[in-house]
């Protein structure tokens, strides 16, 4: 294992953070917190522009063919201006359902407008009551006539008031509805999308692709003090044809844990930017606040306090680039039918979905702990001033919570860790 980044990655880095420097400062992030699309317009045909829109997607598809660390490289700089942006749920979570678990005409139809940026996508899992994104839903699709109908409740779905099409986790009781919904068999899909088949926490479990426009469906506005819009998605006997079955349930369930995975690290390393944000930020007050004749860094109980808070996001950037590079290291495996290199011992067995569990449920766990003492540590060097609105270490301290509370506690995570040591 080698998390250097090479050259191609630091300049990726480089241009990103050129790009967030130049058109996302502060108060571009305030105003578009303010607005009704909750995204810039032109930082979205930049990030399309740089091909960032289609930075996982398969070539084939019109993508760039780049793997989770170039992702998390990318991801990291985002959060470090607070940039609002559907690129993760889109690019990386829905597309990543529709590449693993969708038909050929269906990742045709979706795959190359996500990745030029011309159709966003937006993923509904999370229901009342769901403890993350990992639970089984209550959403369940009932036979009608040639098809089905979908009657469900999705709370906290970003950017479903801009989307072209949901992506809606769904229960499947038994086989999938429908015997002519497309197979993995009859359709290849990518490899390694159908390997438990059956097997694990992907049972059970359906995807099925929604028009945000079709009747029965309405969108509310949440608010999760995050920045970025959320929405309830109340679905009410919205037809379902056959045709918009995203796989089986021996595909869509493996695929459904492999999309989260990749978003659980692009989330992490979106979280670990803002947390260097807030040390930067905490540096640099640290240095001019003064007070006693001196500047504030210069007593040890503050200068301790940002030591620890590079500390907790130097160790998290590791694990979230380890978790990214295990997550590459299991696709290149699965493509090659061999072993992925690093299996740590005790871990998911090579090709099947918890491959990398080890690594991302390890990140995830210990990323929430020191994100929040991170952002705590922060508000504590800057004393009052840094909870006013009109102050930028509020813009990462709100993203910080809601990274903390996304896809699987801390909790949840140390027992995907300990499962994947079969303890």
């Amino acid at each position: 294992m080698d998390l250097t980044l090479t050259a191609e990655q630091r300049l990726l880095a480089d241009t990103v953070r050129d790009l967030v420097e130049r058109e996302c400062p502060p108060e571009v992030v305030r105003e578009i917190e303010k607005s009704e699309r909750g995204y810039g317009d032109g930082h979205w045909k930049t990030l399309a522009g740089l091909g960032l829109t289609g930075l996982l997607l398969p070539e084939e598809h019109g993508g760039a063919g780049q793997g989770v660390l170039d992702l998390a490289v990318v991801a990291e700089q985002l959060g470090w201006a607070a940039m609002p942006t559907p690129l993760l749920t889109s690019a990386v979570f829905a597309a990543g359902l529709i590449d693993l678990a969708g038909s050929a005409a269906q990742r045709a139809r979706w795959l190359p407008a996500i990745g030029a940026g011309t159709a966003i996508a937006t993923v509904a899992v999370l229901e009342p009551g769901a403890r993350d994104e990992w639970g089984a839903p209550d959403a369940a699709l009932t036979p009608h006539g040639a098809g089905h109908r979908l009657t469900a409740t999705k709370i906290l779905v970003p950017y479903a008031h801009v989307a072209d099409v949901l992506v809606v986790v769904v229960e499947v009781a038994g086989s999938a509805p429908g015997a002519d919904a497309p197979t993995p068999e009859a359709d290849a899909p990518t490899p390694g999308a159908d390997a438990a088949a059956g097997a694990g926490p992907g049972g059970g479990r359906g995807l099925v692709l929604v028009d945000p426009a079709a009747p029965g469906v309405t969108l509310r506005r949440q608010h999760d003090g995050g920045g970025e819009p959320v929405f309830e998605v109340v679905l009410r006997d919205v037809e379902v044809s056959a045709a918009d079955l995203l796989g089986t349930p021996a595909a869509a369930g493996p695929a459904l844990d492999t999309a989260l995975d990749r978003m659980t690290v692009a989330s992490t390393a979106y979280a670990i930017g803002g947390a260097q944000r807030a040390l930067d930020l905490s540096v640099e007050h640290a240095r001019s606040r003064r007070q006693f004749g001196q500047p504030i860094g210069a007593f040890q109980s503050v200068a301790h306090r940002c030591v620890d808070m590079l500390t907790d996001v130097e160790a998290a950037r590791y694990l979230c680039y380890q978790a990214a590079w295990k997550l590459d290291a299991v696709r290149t495996a699965d493509a090659a039918g061999e072993p992925a290199a690093g299996e740590a011992e005790g871990a998911g067995e090579p090709g099947t979905p918890d491959a990398a569990d080890f690594e991302v449920a390890a990140a995830k766990s210990f990323a929430n702990d020191a994100i929040r003492r991170v952002f705590v540590h922060a508000h504590q060097v800057h004393g009052a001033i840094g909870f006013s609105m009109e102050h930028d270490l509020q813009l990462h301290s709100r993203r910080g919570k809601t990274f903390e509370l996304s896809y699987g506690g801390s909790t949840w995570h140390r027992e995907r860790v300990a499962r994947a040591l079969h303890l």
